[in-house]
């Protein structure tokens, strides 16, 4: 856990794991968190934008992929010009083409998209 570049914005980094105990993991800390500032009469929030003239605070995935204990996001080969496999590439063409559905998931309150603009420090354009 570390101070973050909004007020009163920390970030929590949890050791990566299988989607569904991530998920979990997600949400245990976020209860924990909640316990351990309500017993100290303090508010942990965790909404994406607290206050409109700071940058706000998001929630991040680390995507990786892998089969039979290889990572194929990673070329195995000099033949990618940026190190990604052909599959890796399809993968985030994948993200890239449902990521307007993806964000129906991902930003679930209307305050997300307060967040969601350009000079932020969140992801504003899809490319």
């Amino acid at each position: 856990m570390h101070a973050e570049a909004g007020n009163g914005q920390y970030e929590m980094a949890l050791g990566y794991t299988a989607c569904t105990y991530a998920a979990n993991n997600l949400i245990f800390m976020r209860k924990v968190v909640r316990a351990i500032a309500n017993k100290h009469s303090l508010l942990a929030t965790f909404v994406p934008k607290y206050a409109l003239d700071d940058i706000g605070s998001g929630s991040h995935v680390h995507l990786s992929l892998w089969q039979n204990g290889q990572n194929v996001f990673q070329a195995s080969d000099a033949s990618s010009q940026h190190g990604m496999s052909k599959v890796g590439e399809e993968l985030m063409a994948g993200v890239l083409d449902h990521l307007p559905s993806i964000l129906a998931f991902t930003t679930p309150l209307s305050n997300s998209y307060d967040r969601i603009q350009p000079n932020t420090w969140s992801g504003a354009y899809q490319c």
